[in-house]
């Protein structure tokens, strides 16, 4: 690994979502899970206990994207929101870092924004999505 050298930038992201051919501009992703402090007599912390798993993306692509998505919904005859998306890989690889690999497993739509203004030169759109499973960052599972 060099010192001072090319670190990751957009360029060097690849995305795939399995089952489709389309170019996104954007991915953002996260998860979380809750935790909360368990108290006994007085009114120091004894511990924690952990709650609900929950990831959550969004990705947004330009309209001529979207409208190759539609397209695919159309011809497997399928609404949006009902389209199951087995996995997003996200890699992130140059000549000066290794390949890491992240993966969103079971990934749904449940929000579409678009927006078009006087002025734009592109037009984008906004999907949310759902990730029904545990977020996988470079082998490791989240939870």
């Amino acid at each position: 690994m060099k010192v001072n050298g090319k670190r990751y930038d957009w360029s060097d992201v690849d995305i795939h979502l399995t089952g489709l051919n389309i170019e996104l501009l954007e991915i953002s992703y996260d998860d979380e899970l809750e935790k909360e402090l368990q108290y006994g007599k007085g009114s120091k912390p004894k511990g924690y206990g952990t709650g609900n798993y929950k990831p959550t993306a969004k990705i947004s692509l330009s309209r001529e994207e979207f409208n190759i998505l539609l397209a695919y919904c159309n011809k497997k005859k399928i609404s949006l929101y009902m389209l199951e998306i087995p996995k997003i890989v996200v890699s992130y690889a140059n000549d000066n870092y290794p390949t890491q690999t992240d993966v969103l497993p079971q990934v749904s739509i449940t929000k579409t924004s678009n927006k078009a203004a006087q002025g734009d030169k592109s037009l984008k759109v906004d999907l949310d999505l759902l990730v029904s499973g545990v977020i996988v960052r470079n082998g490791v599972k989240a939870i």
